[in-house]
C-alpha cells in the first residue's frame, strides 16, 4: 500500500486528530471534572459520573493512539526524511507521545475521584 492509498493518510482530518485527539480528550475530562465538583458536593451519589467520564475520554485517547501508530506503519520512512512517508512517521511518533502523556494525565486526574472527597 502506497502512503497516498494509505487509510489514515487519506483524511487531514483523521491525521490531526490522531496528533492532538489526546490533548481535546484530556481538556475535556479537565473542565467536565472542575465543573461537576460542586454538584458532587450536593449530591455524592453522582461521583460515577466522574469514573464515565474518565472511561469515555481516556478511550478517545487510545483511539488516537492506535491511528497514530497506523501513522507510524504507514509512513515506512525515517521520521527525519524528506518524504510524505517520513512526514507521517514524524507525525505518528509525536501523536504516539502526545497521546501517551494525555492518558497518564487523565487516568491521575481520574484517580482523584477514587481516593478523594469533592467536598473533603
Amino acid at each position: 500500500m502506497s502512503i497516498s492509498t494509505g487509510r489514515i493518510a487519506r483524511s487531514s482530518f483523521a491525521t490531526w486528530f490522531a496528533v492532538t485527539g489526546g490533548i481535546g480528550a484530556w481538556i475535556a475530562h479537565l473542565v467536565f471534572s472542575a465543573s461537576i465538583v460542586r454538584l458532587l458536593c450536593d449530591y455524592p451519589g453522582w461521583t460515577w459520573v466522574l469514573h464515565v467520564a474518565t472511561a469515555l475520554t481516556a478511550a478517545v485517547t487510545l483511539v488516537a493512539i492506535s491511528m497514530s501508530a497506523a501513522l507510524v506503519r504507514e509512513g515506512r520512512d525515517r521520521e527525519d526524511a524528506d518524504t510524505p512517508g517520513g512526514q507521517l512517521t514524524f507525525l505518528g511518533l509525536l501523536g504516539l507521545m502526545v497521546g501517551a502523556i494525555n492518558l497518564a494525565l487523565i487516568l491521575l486526574e481520574g484517580s482523584y475521584a477514587i481516593f478523594l472527597e469533592p467536598c473533603g
